[in-house]
């Protein structure tokens, strides 16, 4: 699968996704996958992974 298109930009659909999914358990919605992690958990990781982009990409 060619994902050239998504150069630069996959490390934040990761943390999007994880946002998404934070809100959707604060909203009561059940995430099979997501099981395990707690929505402030999930929250705090997203901007971790957010910030660590944008510090090395500088």
């Amino acid at each position: 699968m060619n994902l050239t298109f998504l150069v630069g930009y996959r490390t934040y659909l990761v943390a999007m996704a994880m946002i998404l999914a934070a809100a959707a358990q604060v909203l009561g919605v059940d995430l099979p996958n997501f099981d395990s992690q707690s929505a402030g958990d999930l929250l705090m990781q997203a901007f971790a992974i957010i910030f660590l982009r944008k510090g090395i990409a500088r």
